[in-house]
């Protein structure tokens, strides 16, 4: 299985990263609270718009690094993350990001700061973290704290 490998309109694309430099803005995010749940991407909002007006991050432990963890071994990561989070005492739930036919589980966690968020995101070595700061939404690189997408 490789990451680089994907399935787009039934043909297999063996360097999607390369040859889909944006591929990013295709990667939708599943946003929820206690009451409702909704998908966002760099394609569309929810219907449910009021989901963005709180300020969020969604992130995961899973494959770090791009480094292809086996489900089991992501769990484990993923039950450490969520450790942090609730020693922090975030407002959390679970989430998933996807990109076509791969998906990740991950957390939203809701009134974090996005240098906490990023601090979170280095910490489980990922390369990048969804942030939704009320205002607008980014992709952001972990290490360099650039915004890839916004």
């Amino acid at each position: 299985e490789d990451e680089d490998s994907l399935i787009v309109n039934k043909k297999v694309v063996l360097n999607f990263k390369k040859d889909f430099d944006d591929y990013l803005k295709y990667t939708k995010f599943m946003i929820n609270n206690a009451s409702k749940r909704a998908w966002v991407s760099f394609q569309f909002i929810p219907k449910e718009y009021e989901l963005l007006k709180r300020k969020f991050t969604i992130i995961t432990a899973y494959n770090p690094k791009h480094i292809i963890f086996n489900d089991f071994t992501n769990f484990l990561r993923n039950s450490e993350l969520q450790k942090d989070i609730v020693k922090l005492g975030y407002e959390h739930y679970l989430s998933i990001g996807e990109l076509f036919y791969y998906s990740e589980r991950g957390f939203i966690v809701y009134d974090i700061s996005k240098e906490e968020a990023l601090k979170l995101g280095r910490k489980y070595n990922q390369h990048s973290i969804f942030y939704n700061s009320g205002e607008d939404i980014s992709i952001t690189e972990c290490d360099t704290q650039k915004d890839i997408l916004k």
